[in-house]
């Protein structure tokens, strides 16, 4: 934890990341920068980000899934109440990207009480469907030496390069950006990137490499139609070698450790266990497996109970190549479906451009800090982690603000300022700004006025 003096009376706590274990210090910066406590857990164990050997009883699942999160917030605010001699704790804010949106959105379904605001970056909420889709993809790719195996990172760049091409303009603006990926999904032609097509044999593919990415963009579903999860959007290709580019060599080879640990150890198939072994009954497993035990996955749509008290930012790249922008939305869309309208407690924005929880490739540059968890520590010499940078750290481009003015004044967010920066010198000390847009609460997008820079936010407005 950490206590500051002076003490506003609020409290932060921050999620964790993919499987690591150990305590998010930088996550938790922003806390004392804005005069709050605030509050990390390693979530019962210390490991790396995809190392899931440690999950070897079904306790250290769970601390995992929520409990460690849970029981260390509750633990927090009593220490908070002794620390400052009993002065009330006014309000409990959460921020979390991937694993800790996920974190995030199960703590709200299990304790409407707990948070009185939480700010959800890019969820991984769906584990026990992600994970076989995780799996999935490294099947689609094995072996390594076959004529569809996609395992050079240009492909990718390639690849990306192409859909801007095709696609950038279609939100009516050529801007380097994706911002419609649902209509790039209906028009993109990636044939035209064919080896016996294109002039230029460098970076190419072959037709087994082209159905390969098709099957990475389609939705995955079983041999007998029962559908598992999203696939990935147009745009987000750079970000695809999480789970395809190979890391070591020799038999068993892995994807960034990701693909087979889950159904090893998670799923208790045992550490000899192959992803060659694969094949759709994994799916039942997982559900099974979870939600018998473990219960990771935060699969209430329901939020009725919060709904009374609490308020959600949720945000999510329209580039994620981690956990699919169209696999968050599905959660969203369901809750909608079961609850109604709930822009009075839930506001859901999509970031153009933006990769996994921050970050937009070189080529892109699409803007996308806007204070979520994690972003500050992206950008020297801002990564002591706390809002953003160049004295922007307000509600309107600072989203943990802007939950905060939410919760407290009323001020509901219908749009968020992201900003992106590029460095002047190249100790990379120093930063100006590069491009900064409006963020437009779901499913309204960011229109371009036809006369100013595409660079300046005041060029546009959400419609």
């Amino acid at each position: 934890m950490f206590l500051p003096d002076p003490w506003n009376s609020k409290l932060l706590v921050v999620g964790n990341y993919g499987f690591r274990g150990g305590i998010n210090w930088l996550d938790m910066g922003p806390g004392p920068k804005f005069g709050m406590a605030s509050l990390s857990t390693d979530t019962g164990h210390n490991s790396g980000l995809a190392d899931q050997s440690w999950a070897d009883t079904e306790q250290r699942k769970i601390n995992w899934a929520y409990q460690a999160l849970e029981g260390s917030t509750i633990l927090g605010k009593r220490l908070i109440q002794a620390y400052y001699d009993n002065r009330p704790l006014t309000y409990t804010y959460f921020s979390g990207c991937s694993t800790g949106g996920r974190q995030g959105l199960k703590q709200i379904q299990r304790d409407p009480d707990i948070f009185d605001g939480a700010l959800i970056g890019a969820p991984a909420w769906d584990t026990e469907n992600l994970m076989p889709w995780v799996s999935k993809l490294a099947v689609w790719n094995l072996p390594e030496d076959a004529s569809y195996a996609i395992n050079d990172p240009s492909l990718f760049v390639r690849l990306q390069t192409e859909v801007l091409e095709q696609c950038d303009h279609l939100d009516g603006v050529r801007d380097n950006i994706v911002s419609s990926p649902g209509l790039c999904r209906q028009t993109f032609n990636i044939t035209k990137l064919r080896c016996d097509v294109v002039s230029n044999q460098t970076s190419c593919w072959t037709q087994p490499q082209i159905e390969t990415a098709q099957k990475m963009y389609d939705d995955y579903t079983t041999e007998d139609g029962t559908f598992v999860h999203k696939g990935h959007e147009y745009g987000s290709e750079e970000e695809w070698g999480t789970y395809l580019l190979p890391i070591g060599s020799g038999p068993g080879n892995v994807r960034r450790n990701f693909d087979a640990q889950y159904e090893r150890y998670f799923m208790d198939y045992g550490p000899d266990w192959q992803i060659t072994s694969y094949n759709d009954s994994v799916v039942g497993d997982s559900r099974r497996r979870d939600r018998r035990s473990v219960s990771a996955t935060s699969h209430q749509y329901d939020l009725g109970r919060f709904r009374d008290r609490g308020k959600i930012i949720m945000y999510s790249g329209l580039a994620d190549g981690v956990v699919p922008v169209r696999h968050t939305t599905l959660y969203y869309d369901r809750t909608v479906e079961r609850m109604g309208g709930v822009g009075c407690f839930f506001r859901y924005f999509q970031v153009p451009g933006m990769g996994h929880c921050w970050g937009s490739p070189d080529g892109v540059k699409a803007p996308w800090m806007i204070g979520g968890a994690g972003q500050a520590a992206q950008r020297p010499p801002y990564n002591a982690g706390w809002s953003v940078p160049l004295g922007f750290n307000d509600s309107r481009h600072d989203a943990l603000l802007a939950l905060m003015d939410w919760v407290e004044n009323g001020n509901a967010p219908y749009e968020l300022v992201a900003s992106e920066f590029n460095f002047t010198d190249a100790s990379r000390r120093n930063i100006v700004i590069h491009r900064q847009r409006p963020i437009c609460m779901y499913p309204r997008v960011a229109i371009w006025d036809e006369r100013g820079s595409h660079d300046d936010a005041s060029s546009w407005r959400c419609g």
